[in-house]
Order: C-alpha cells, then sequence, then structure tokens
C-alpha cells in the first residue's frame, strides 16, 4: 500500500459514506483514480467492508471489560472460540498465543450483567480453567496504517 491507498483507507474508515467523488477530492486524486484504488484494495482483501461504528455506551453497553481466558490445553479448548462467540454481550473473541489463549471483550449494561457473563456463562463453559477480568476504564484510537516510529540507533530502521 502507498499513501494513497493509506489515505484512501483512512477517509473510509472516519466516513464510510463517502462518495467517490469526496473521497477524491479529500485524498487528492482524480475520481477515476479513487474508484480504481478503491475496487483494487476490495480485490485485494484490504477493505472487507463497510460498517456502521456504534458508541456502545450510547448504545446501553458502558461496562466494557477484557476477559483473559486460559484453557490449560484441555481438549475442549479447541472448541471454545465458538461458544464464547454464543455469550451474551461478547464484542470479539481473539485467539492470542501465550501463557492463556483467548482474549474476549464484552459489553454489558452494568456491573451486575458483567459479573453474570463471567461467573454463570463463561466460567462455566467446557474446557475454561480460569478468567482474569479487567475493566476498560479509557479508550485511545490509534491509527493502523500510521508507520511505526522508527529507531535511529537501528541501521535498518
Amino acid at each position: 500500500m502507498d499513501e494513497i491507498d493509506r489515505a484512501i483507507v483512512r477517509a473510509l474508515r472516519r466516513d464510510a459514506r463517502l462518495s467517490i467523488r469526496a473521497l477524491a477530492e479529500e485524498v487528492h486524486v482524480s475520481r477515476s483514480t479513487a474508484h480504481e484504488r478503491v475496487r483494487h484494495l476490495t480485490e485485494r482483501g484490504v477493505i472487507t467492508g463497510y460498517s456502521a461504528r456504534v458508541d456502545l455506551a450510547a448504545a446501553g453497553l458502558p461496562v466494557r471489560a477484557l476477559l483473559v481466558v486460559d484453557t490449560g490445553a484441555t481438549p475442549e479448548g479447541a472448541d471454545l472460540v465458538e461458544r464464547l462467540g454464543e455469550v451474551p454481550y461478547v464484542v470479539r473473541v481473539q485467539t492470542i498465543a501465550g501463557d492463556v489463549d483467548f482474549v474476549v471483550e464484552i459489553a454489558a449494561p452494568n456491573h451486575d450483567a458483567l459479573s453474570a457473563i463471567v461467573l454463570r456463562r463463561v466460567l462455566r463453559l467446557p474446557g475454561v480453567v480460569s478468567v482474569r477480568t479487567h475493566l476498560i476504564i479509557g479508550e485511545s484510537v490509534g491509527d493502523p496504517l500510521q508507520p511505526p516510529a522508527r529507531d535511529p540507533e537501528d541501521p535498518a530502521a
């Protein structure tokens, strides 16, 4: 991806409803270039769809948490992703490498609901050995298309 592609993706992440004309104006390219770039980004799988961003607090789900789930490498753990995805208020399930197996993002209406999800649903799933709950108290969104800072001490950077 070059800088034009990154600018297009950033613009569409801000407002997925942008017309090709408005997108072209924002990234300073012709309409045909913008259209062709979006088509190419879609064909390559960089752009996988368009969606609305939802403010979970405004939608009645202000209590957010990350559950760190350990299966202890039990055989039941292999099917856990699907079962975790069926738990109410689960926003996202990520399989991770390391000393635990999953990170589950929850958005709940209140602390009682969060507690019930953890104690009555997640901990009772076959294969779950332990769950650590981390309340999300703030969030800052970075830009994954921004290149990382280069280390001035690293000649390869």
